[in-house]
Formats: C-alpha cells, sequence, structure tokens
C-alpha cells in the first residue's frame, strides 16, 4: 500500500551522518535474525519481501527503513506527531516510538500508522487483513484456551506494524534468551492494536499453520511435520482453515479473494483437505485432544 510516500521525506539523510551511525553489528544480528525466519517460512519469497519493505518506504533512507523494519516488522507507514497531524491523524497516549536517524543530529522518534487515530489514509481500509463481525470477547478466549490445550501460547504485542497481524514458530526455533511457558510447543503473536475480529482471523489463520504441521510436528503425534511444503500450499492451507472457522462464526474475512489468488500458482493437488478439515475441527475444540 503507497501511502507512506506522502508523509515526509529524508532526502537529506544520506549526508554528514556517519559520525552518528550505529556501529553495524548493533543492527545486523537483529535484521539478519528476521531474515533468516522470512527465509524459513516463505523461502524466495522471503527475500523478495525484504527487499519490497526497503523500497516502500522509499523516502527513508535504507538504513532507517532498517531500522524500522527491527523496531516494528510489518510497519505500514511512519512519521512524527506533527506530520500526523498534518494527515488529520493523532498519535495514541500509548504510542510507542521508533527510533531512526536524524540528519544533522543524533536521533528522532516517529510513529507507525497503528499507533495513530484519525482520517483513514488512502488504502488504509482496503487491507486484506482486516475483518468484521459481531465476535465476543468470550469466543475469542475460548478459541485460546482450546489452542492451550494443544500445547499453543498465545500472545498479544504492541510491537507488530499494521502490515503483519500475527506470526506462528515451534519451540525449536524461540528466540534465544526466551523465558515464557516452557510447557508449550508453539507460539503465536497477535498484533494487539487490531480489533477483536480481525486478532480472531488471524488466530484462525496461524492456528491453521500449527495444526497442519506448517511449523512442525506435534510432540504427541497428531500431526506430522509438514514444515518442507512450499509457501504458497502452506499460506493456502492456513487461509482455507481460517476462512472456514471465520465463516461459522460469523466473522467476514477477505479470505476467499487471497484464496483465488493464491489457488492461481499452487499444485492444488499437493494440498490436504483432510488436514484443512482437521485444523478447523482443532481451532474450533471440537477434537479432543489426547
Amino acid at each position: 500500500m503507497p501511502y507512506q510516500d506522502s508523509l515526509f521525506s529524508d532526502e537529506q539523510e544520506q549526508e554528514n551522518v556517519s559520525p552518528r551511525l550505529l556501529h553495524f553489528e548493533d543492527c545486523a544480528s537483529a535484521i539478519d535474525d528476521l531474515f533468516i525466519r522470512a527465509l524459513n517460512e516463505k523461502g524466495e519469497n522471503g527475500f523478495l519481501e525484504f527487499l519490497d519493505f526497503v523500497v516502500r518506504f522509499n523516502n527513508l533512507s535504507v538504513y532507517n527503513a532498517m531500522l524500522v523494519k527491527v523496531q516494528r516488522p510489518g510497519a505500514s507507514a511512519v512519521a512524527s506527531r506533527l506530520q500526523w497531524e498534518r494527515h488529520g491523524r493523532k498519535v495514541n497516549p500509548d504510542g510507542i516510538p521508533i527510533v531512526i536517524l536524524q540528519p544533522f543530529g543524533p536521533v528522532r522518534f516517529v510513529y507507525e500508522l497503528g499507533d495513530t487515530d484519525g482520517r483513514p489514509l488512502p488504502g488504509q481500509l482496503d487491507s486484506p487483513l482486516l475483518a468484521f463481525g459481531n465476535l465476543t470477547r468470550r469466543e475469542y478466549d475460548a478459541t485460546c484456551q482450546a489452542a492451550a490445550r494443544y500445547g499453543v501460547e498465545v500472545v498479544e504485542t504492541d510491537n507488530y506494524g499494521t502490515h503483519l497481524a500475527g506470526s506462528a514458530i515451534g519451540r525449536a526455533i524461540y528466540p534465544e534468551g526466551y523465558t515464557g511457558n516452557r510447557d508449550t510447543c508453539f507460539r503465536i503473536r497477535l498484533n494487539a492494536k487490531q480489533g477483536l475480529p480481525t486478532r480472531y482471523a488471524t488466530l484462525a489463520h496461524e492456528l491453521g499453520h500449527v495444526y497442519c504441521g506448517h511449523v512442525g510436528a506435534d510432540p504427541k503425534n497428531r500431526w506430522p511435520n509438514r514444515s518442507k511444503l512450499p509457501h504458497s500450499i502452506r499460506e493456502l492451507e492456513a487461509e482455507a482453515v481460517a476462512w472456514l472457522v471465520c465463516q461459522r462464526a460469523g466473522v467476514k474475512t477477505r479470505s476467499k479473494e487471497y484464496l483465488q489468488s493464491l489457488m492461481r500458482d499452487t499444485d492444488l493437488t499437493c494440498v490436504s483437505m483432510y488436514g484443512i478439515f482437521e485444523a478447523a475441527n482443532r481451532v474450533e475444540s471440537r477434537t479432543v485432544p489426547k
């Protein structure tokens, strides 16, 4: 979505900032960790996604775009408080600043779209991630509790940008120093800034990845390791799970359009319909854990 372009320009950043540049190693490990995770999840598409992120922020220096990527994965647009106000939006009181380099100065603070409220930006309401419906908090919590019985920890984070609704990982790739619940085998992170229907649709999608074996096998052998499938197949299966679950729960998404786009580039003979239906059963907790 090209709404970053009109916010502010950093054309002078390339000049006279070398004395204030952060050391390469301060950012290298964080960027490379994100990159390896993207490759594990999306294959060659992960490489292109990294490049596309920097291209989208073409009015920031490449280095500053990298800093945004580290601090706010999934960021769609960033600007200062004053610049947001000029576009009819205000930074929320609990908005989390992103630190970037300041031309002719040390640093400056900018805020991501998800930390603001006000007049919609062009294309903002067309996001395929958004979902709508009268889902109750009780239904959402029940889905999280059902996931916990399958060894899936669900957490919400304020550190995702509006282009990243959620993610799922297996215990084998938990980050170094992780201090959470080690009794769980999988962890799903959801963007806390999204509305409840959107978080539910994202939860169903990420649970689809887990229950279809896309992030590893279940230690109790309830599903196999299918993490080596092509990204398009994994994404289609997970989105099919989300579409089924959301339709049955009365949550409206754009999953059908997304599914149709995925189908054009996917060998459907490699898709497991049994895996999709069984995963949907587990999301709805109709399959009792054993």
